[in-house]
């Protein structure tokens, strides 16, 4: 296959998803650690138990012998069960004990009578009428058996899982769950312009200087286990020089499963990252995608395939529509995510120009009206460098390719990049 020009977002995609091996690597974590939240069970979490483990009361009140109430005599009160008390032993046929919620039902008492419908004497006389038995009582084995899946493979572990993980045994013996490991990843930004977050200076001499807003872009967005859930394991920056690009380069591509270089990758004289792949073997997967932002976007695996490098425009919009759009597929089958992001179609908010060569992806709100209706909304939009249009958005519009504008009420796909996405009318733009 040809790797020569721009090819659609979708084969862009397959591509990087080709790379990814069936065997994804696994790693186990402790089902205390604070860092599991977000990550991908590798392997189910079964119930080392019958859940509950025995018949449990669900009322505080009084556990009695159905057979019992035929006589309509009253029932002496043998004792009373905590919970959390000892297995409790057989109760005597004509008594009853008091009991706690949770606590363990005798064997051969079959129902719980809550307090307010007996007289809470002793001997008790029980007010209710037509007492069957396995009232209040949470039978054992109801939920799970001893073996039975309680949180399947591939469940991205949050509080909910992992308290049924806790609840399943999983911290019994070892303490630990096995995870697809997360991909590690090195970001390296390119440039001689660039300069930290922190430098006050706007110039060096005749040189226009640029803050290096894309590091802690790329690094926030990656780490973050609900979306990519990576593991920067660590950032360079290079300069312009082919040998500092050559050793960054590098060093970077060492110890990752994932290079993601910013900048550099057109085809200025400046742009070395390209050639350096292809001078160490590196098997080119794309070279520019038909979309806009992020037509240079360009990717390589590596000789022996364990690691796949990225070149992102340097452009931070830009870049953040390459992560969403063309990695984050990626990302979610390294990790074992096997539902990913799904879009949506729905009608364009406002009449928006579109690009009359590929498709584009503009930020975009969901703004619902009083009626229900919900549109895609597109703040004011000023290029590829436009971050301010960029904050507070919660996904991409992506427009169909036309010269001219497309009209309002035109269905569009919505790409969500974060979960908050349902705005009112009016908020849509910073």
């Amino acid at each position: 296959m040809s790797h020569d020009g721009p090819i659609e977002v979708e084969d862009a995609i397959a591509r990087m998803l080709e790379t990814i091996a069936p065997d994804r690597p696994t790693t186990d974590m402790r089902i205390t650690d604070e860092d599991l939240l977000g990550r991908v069970l590798a392997e189910p979490i079964r119930a080392d138990r019958d859940h509950p483990p025995f018949d449990r009361a669900t009322m505080d009140g009084y556990a009695v012998r159905t057979a019992d109430l035929a006589t309509g005599e009253r029932l002496p009160v043998l004792g009373s069960i905590p919970a959390g008390g000892a297995m409790p032993k057989d109760v005597a046929a004509g008594g009853c004990v008091a009991i706690a919620t949770g606590a363990a039902v005798p064997g051969t008492l079959d129902a719980v009578i809550e307090h307010e419908s007996t007289d809470r004497g002793d001997p008790l006389e029980v007010t209710a009428k037509d007492v069957r038995a396995g009232r209040n009582i949470h039978r054992r084995g109801a939920d799970a058996k001893a073996g039975d899946v309680l949180v399947p493979r591939g469940t991205r572990i949050d509080a909910v899982a992992r308290a049924a993980a806790i609840a399943g045994g999983a911290a019994v013996g070892t303490g630990l769950v096995s995870i697809h490991r997360p991909p590690r990843v090195v970001v390296v930004t390119t440039g001689d312009e660039l300069r930290p977050a922190d430098d006050p200076l706007d110039r060096d001499g005749d040189a226009v200087l640029i803050r290096d807003s894309n590091r802690p872009l790329l690094v926030d967005l990656i780490a973050d286990r609900w979306t990519f859930g990576g593991n920067v394991t660590g950032t360079r920056h290079v300069t312009d020089d082919p040998s500092a690009t050559r050793d960054g380069l590098d060093a970077a591509a060492a110890d990752a499963d994932l290079v993601i270089t910013v900048g550099g990758v057109s085809a200025g004289v400046l742009d070395l990252v390209p050639g350096h792949w292809a001078r160490r073997g590196w098997k080119t997967l794309v070279r520019g995608v038909r979309m806009q932002p992020g037509k240079p976007f360009s990717a390589w695996l590596a000789p022996d395939g364990g690691t796949v490098a990225v070149g992102l425009p340097g452009n931070p919009v830009s870049a953040f529509a390459c992560l969403h759009v063309l990695l984050r597929p990626w990302f979610d089958a390294f990790r074992g995510v096997e539902v990913a992001v799904a879009s949506r179609s729905l009608p364009l908010h406002a009449a928006t120009r579109a690009n009359p060569r590929r498709p584009a992806f503009r930020p975009a709100n969901l703004v619902v009206d009083g009626d229900g209706n919900v549109e895609v909304a597109i703040p004011g939009w000023q290029g590829s460098g436009d971050l301010p249009h960029l904050v507070g958005t919660t996904g991409f519009a992506r427009l169909p390719v036309i010269d001219g504008e497309v009209p309002a009420g035109t269905p569009v796909e919505f790409l969500p990049h974060r979960d908050d996405h349902m705005r009112r009318r009016g908020g849509t733009g910073p």
